[in-house]
């Protein structure tokens, strides 16, 4: 009987999602969050048509709509000329019942989904909990944590690691992280000061093509936010300087007003796939398995659906008392690895070519292709329907049981 609870490290969005998507269903879950409160970090800010579709049936796309910002139109821009391609997400009318990009911090879907695991008392989040190792068996997983009150054991019928792109499950299950790290780190820093006012054809999603600074410009709610790369010969402390931040802002708005500064961070942009997903019962999702550049909106959904995925998955094996459990795994491996390489990794790394292209023939040439396909009804319906994750959705499906030979 598969009666221990499962155990998920990491209460950001991805362990927050299936915690509740099992609890929701009855199953015990233990949360372990080695900070003070959950998913603390902001940065990731898009809900893509497809994992608003996979959040409808637990009631949270509900209340992401209340808080959220509708982006029907995506602008690629090159910061001398302006506008060159402009899509619009209302050609997805006819395919799901949420054609734009949601624009909603990934700091308010956490507050959303903990407020909806707090009430159900199948579920436990324990907060400064760090864990340190794992051991496994043929019937369950005993995690070793560090706790507010000292070290202790904890026995899981399984364990899962959500718990970020410098994951301690990845590590103690020894598995490569296959891929590179961008040389520039990605400055993202927010203000209240309104965008529009200095270049009124804004949409709430801005990608700014240059050879030298690029620049995401977007909107969210109470805000609107610039990212630009930060070279290397330049120190986190010089980057995130007062005059730093808002020569950007100037340069990037041609003004000499002043902006208050609401959020920021620093951090280094990978494009990496861990080389397995899963080790007898211990299973990585999220950022623990896959990361990549922000520019194309797509960690925080990518995760999200491994999430849905692997609650599926989950569900079947605890409703058939621990069969199957190779097979499910497997199937989740290969289908969200398959996820993270054709599209995510593939969007992402177009998304960073187009924008930093520094040979002036190749940029242009990009420009005039993505062009092109806004262009053209069909061409930019179907890079609405691959951009929004609506197509791996459809190719490799959600929790698809695993095929018997």
């Amino acid at each position: 009987m598969l009666k221990e609870p499962v155990i998920i490290a990491g209460a950001g969005p991805v362990g927050l999602t299936i915690a509740e998507a099992l609890s929701q269903k009855g199953i015990d879950v233990i949360v372990l969050e080695k900070d003070d409160l959950p998913g603390k970090e902001w940065r990731a800010s898009t809900f893509h048509a497809a994992t608003m579709e996979l959040l409808e049936p637990f009631g949270i796309a509900d209340e992401l709509l209340k808080v959220g910002l509708k982006a029907d139109h995506i602008h690629y821009r090159d910061r001398k000329t302006g506008l060159y391609a402009d899509f619009d997400c209302n050609l997805l009318k006819n395919d799901t019942k949420y054609p734009f990009r949601l624009q909603c911090p990934q700091s308010t879907y956490v507050q959303i989904v903990y407020a909806k695991i707090t009430e159900r008392d199948n579920i436990e989040v324990r907060l400064n909990s760090k864990l340190v190792d794992i051991e496994q068996d043929d019937v369950g997983v005993t995690a070793t944590v560090e706790g507010p009150d000292g070290t202790y054991k904890l026995r899981g019928s399984f364990l899962l690691g959500a718990d970020g792109g410098r994951s301690t499950v990845r590590h103690l299950l020894n598995f490569k992280f296959e891929g590179y790290t961008l040389e520039e780190r990605f400055l993202l820093v927010g203000t209240t000061r309104p965008f529009d006012q200095y270049l009124p054809d804004l949409a709430y999603v801005n990608y700014v093509s240059d050879p030298e600074e690029f620049l995401f410009i977007l909107r969210v709610p109470g805000a609107w936010r610039l990212l630009w790369p930060v070279p290397p010969h330049i120190s986190d402390e010089e980057a995130l300087s007062e005059a730093n931040v808002q020569k950007t802002f100037q340069a990037a708005l041609n003004t000499t007003d002043t902006f208050p500064v609401v959020e920021h961070m620093i951090y280094h942009v990978h494009q990496r796939v861990a080389e397995k997903f899963y080790k007898g019962r211990v299973v990585l999702l999220g950022d623990a398995a896959h990361v990549n550049s922000p520019l194309g909106g797509l960690g925080l959904n990518s995760g999200i659906h491994d999430a849905i995925d692997l609650s599926h998955r989950m569900l079947r094996i605890f409703g058939e008392n621990g069969q199957n459990v190779d097979a499910e795994f497997e199937t989740y491996a290969q289908a969200r690895r398959a996820v993270a390489l054709k599209y995510v990794r593939s969007i992402s790394e177009k998304n960073t070519k187009v924008m930093t292209e520094k040979k002036e023939e190749e940029r242009l040439q990009l420009q005039r292709e993505m062009a092109e396909t806004a262009a053209d009804p069909q061409k930019a319906h179907q890079w609405l329907l691959n951009s929004s994750l609506l197509l791996s959705v459809r190719d490799q499906g959600i929790g698809k049981a695993p095929q018997v030979s």
